[in-house]
């Protein structure tokens, strides 16, 4: 099973997007926190597969802010940037440590996105 992290500090956006990893018994969501700080200390206490990371949280950083401190506490984890806010990509482009940028409009490319990330789109 791959574990997900869900970076969210907003309640209704982190329920939608555990339902949504829900509809794949491959996945379980092994952590919820609302500041990079909380998730920080989620990934380095638990091993994950996906992170799924919203850039404006609540805390002193920021999601962007913080990427190269999860990957370092979770190495193997892929990191898909998850935000409403479309100039956050151009900031991003060159950040080797992000793997997926989505925006919250696209919730129906989610889940595919972390299938392919995890390569279980092949075992479908």
């Amino acid at each position: 099973m791959k574990a997900v992290l869900i970076v969210e500090d907003d309640p209704d956006i982190q329920s939608l997007i555990a339902t949504i990893f829900s509809m794949d018994p491959r996945f379980s969501v092994a952590g919820l926190a609302e500041t990079a700080e909380d998730a920080l200390e989620i990934a380095r206490q638990t091993q994950l597969d996906i992170i799924v990371l919203d850039d404006r949280l609540a805390g002193a950083l920021t999601g962007v802010e913080v990427v190269p401190n999860l990957k370092a506490a979770a190495p193997g984890a892929k990191i898909i940037l998850f935000t409403a806010h479309a100039d956050v990509q151009a900031r991003v482009v060159k950040q080797p440590d992000i793997d997926a940028f989505l925006l919250k409009t696209d919730t129906g490319e989610l889940l595919p996105r972390a299938q392919q990330l995890t390569n279980m789109l092949s075992l479908l």
